[in-house]
């Protein structure tokens, strides 16, 4: 499946979910650098988005990412600053809403292990929900 196949597809599982909910996202990437020759070897995009729960008042953050793997180091740090960054849009219809603290991981495959993932949110005060497609089998 292509990326931007699957992109909609996980964008549909979510807005599933979250029917009701209004959203705001950005798409980005993380380059993989070969160390020696600094020559890029590859990129891989992903998405955050902003899930509005209206009568709350508050949002929770989903990141959609075809597959997961050893870059899920940063996530936790790119939801902060992308809730950091909403939070000054004036366009995005979301000023003053509270962060629920709730993050889903949407992926079509999961090529590390739950708990270190979970527990990389947890230290940042996140509650990290999966939904995968495919679990890595070889763990």
């Amino acid at each position: 499946m292509k990326d931007k196949d699957l992109f909609e597809s996980l964008m549909a599982k979510m807005g599933n979910e979250f029917p009701y909910s209004p959203r705001v996202h950005a798409d980005w990437e993380f380059t993989l650098v070969e160390k020696s020759t600094k020559a890029v070897k590859n990129t891989k995009k992903f998405r955050l988005v902003a899930i509005h729960l209206v009568d709350e008042n508050r949002i929770h953050v989903a990141i959609i990412i075809p597959e997961l793997s050893n870059e899920y180091i940063q996530l936790s740090d790119l939801v902060t600053k992308f809730l950091s960054q909403i939070a000054y849009d004036k366009t995005s219809g979301m000023p003053g809403v509270s962060f629920s603290g709730n993050v889903f991981l949407y992926t079509d495959k999961l090529l590390v292990a739950e708990d270190p993932v979970k527990r990389q949110f947890e230290k940042d005060k996140m509650a990290l929900h999966f939904r995968v497609e495919k679990q890595n089998l070889l763990l």
